[in-house]
């Protein structure tokens, strides 16, 4: 049994691979659909259910599906909702082998509070499971803080569908690359900065756009897409409305934000505090060399500085900026990242995440 919070994307690849790998398929089940974002997943016509809404009835679906005794392996996405909790608390009194995958990092900030009250709760919280998937080296080293032995980690390698963006991108010729750099505005010669994701915050979305201004100030052929929305749609609007060098695109779908891919050259992830970052993984399949905070999740796995892309301080629009001037004046750097970007993500396929991820299973069912 698979219990996720929400059907995206990569999730739902996910999802596919594993029922096709597993015996007998698996049944799955969701807490919430189009939970962070509009999504648009089809889930119904995949057999695929939805908790319902009201909380006590969720909770008696979840526990009377897990009760009813006939799972080997019950797969839970992560322990951060009062939900998941229910279902590991179910699973471990069924005696039904537990797997949770997990893409959370050590937080920079915690109040210390928060951090005794880990301190003393999650190494009894984090026993019940048979196995972690944690997505990568960072995450792991967060279980490993509280106490769970190698023997009950497999990392996961979260990733994307690697294969599938980087045969839409290999297949486009030089001259469809530059209709499609056109079309967003991007002169032939400029260096062209990409922005995914959620216009919030904890992105570092007011880094960026400070960071930028120095890059623009600095250096004229330079171009900054951003790509997403969010509560400061009205500073990315002004940013775009005053400077012609930064155009936002808003939400795009899944064809047109694979040739925004296709028209940059750099991809930039500013966060102050991001989990993993699949967009990473999106942009490397791209083909690009990664601007990353330090702060993002999966940088100890593929984004090695000087190779695969450059990793700046947090909350640095200073170091953002000397990082993006550097990309944008050298031409052979780039082309090297973006190879070197390329082979590190090429094994990074959600099949291989899946092989992984059913390693762990039967790993801990053989216990």
């Amino acid at each position: 049994m698979l219990i996720y919070v929400e059907p995206t994307p990569y999730v739902a690849g996910l999802i596919e691979r594993l029922i096709a790998g597993w015996p007998g398929g698996a049944d799955v089940m969701f807490l919430g659909e189009n939970v962070s974002q509009q999504w648009h997943i089809s889930v119904m016509e995949r057999g695929w259910e939805i908790l319902p809404g009201e909380t006590t009835a969720a909770a008696r679906r979840l526990w009377q599906r897990i009760s009813g005794g006939k799972y080997g392996v019950v797969h839970l996405a992560g322990w951060g909702h009062p939900l998941l909790l229910l279902a590991m608390l179910a699973a471990r009194l069924r005696g039904i082998c537990l797997a949770v995958e997990t893409d959370t990092v050590m937080p920079s900030n915690q109040p210390r509070w928060k951090r005794a009250a880990k301190a003393l709760l999650y190494p009894m919280m984090l026993a019940i499971p048979s196995v972690f998937l944690p997505g990568g080296t960072k995450q792991k080293r967060y279980l490993q803080h509280y106490g769970v032995s190698d023997r009950r980690i497999v990392v996961a390698q979260m990733t994307v569908d690697v294969a599938a963006i980087t045969g839409h991108v290999t297949g486009i010729s030089a001259g469809e690359r530059q209709r499609i750099r056109a079309a967003m505005g991007l002169p032939r010669d400029a260096c062209a900065f990409l922005y995914v994701g959620r216009l919030e915050p904890v992105k570092g979305i007011a880094i960026l756009l400070e960071a930028y201004s120095e890059v623009a100030a600095t250096l004229d052929k330079v171009r900054l897409l951003i790509v997403g929305d969010g509560t400061m749609r009205d500073m990315v609007d002004a940013a775009a409305m005053s400077q012609p060098e930064v155009r936002w695109l808003g939400r795009l779908d899944a064809m047109d934000l694979r040739n925004a891919y296709v028209a940059a050259d750099v991809f930039v992830i500013p966060s102050t505090f991001e989990p993993w970052g699949l967009v990473v993984n999106e942009a490397m399949a791209a083909g690009l060399p990664v601007i990353a905070s330090a702060s993002v999740g999966c940088v100890d796995d593929l984004v090695s500085d000087g190779e695969t892309g450059l990793v700046v301080e947090p909350d640095s629009p200073v170091a953002l900026a000397a990082a993006m001037i550097r990309m944008a004046g050298d031409l052979p750097l780039r082309q090297a990242m973006k190879q070197a970007a390329r082979e590190r993500i090429a094994p990074w396929t959600l099949a291989a995440e899946a092989e992984m991820v059913m390693r762990g299973w039967c790993g801990a069912l053989t216990k």
